[in-house]
């Protein structure tokens, strides 16, 4: 048998673990970039992840570094695409009001109903004939 790495420690067994899922976290966020606000919960969470994966040390593993590192570019991927989200809303559409206006016409253009009432469900459903 094997007994050379029997003094391991559950400490550095969970750091490890805590790395991986940094690792893996950080992966996620950097893949998930383009959707805001994956990419700001994943970055954060392989961030917190790095940093607890130290234990008692004032080192970071090699799987640590690059959790933190993806999940620290994910972040900044993510606040750069809502930046450029905003940015797009108010220079194409004029803001939120435009916007809306905008999905109006699309809608009306479409065939759908000039206005939308949430709460007539009438308009849409026949109740009273379905049965």
């Amino acid at each position: 048998m094997d007994y050379h790495n029997m003094d391991t420690s559950y400490i550095d067994k969970r750091s490890q673990s805590m790395a991986i899922a940094s690792l893996v976290l950080g992966i996620a966020g950097l893949v998930m970039s383009c959707c805001i606000y994956p990419a700001i919960i994943f970055g954060s969470l392989a961030i917190i992840f790095a940093l607890l994966s130290r234990g008692g040390e004032m080192t970071l593993s090699g799987y640590s570094k690059a959790g933190l590192i993806l999940g620290i570019i994910g972040i900044v991927c993510g606040i750069l695409f809502l930046i450029y989200g905003i940015l797009v809303l108010f220079i194409q559409f004029g803001g939120i009001e435009g916007y809306m206006q905008f999905i109006e016409d699309f809608m009306r253009e479409m065939g759908g109903t000039d206005s939308y009432d949430p709460y007539d469900l009438h308009q849409y459903y026949d109740f009273y004939n379905s049965y």
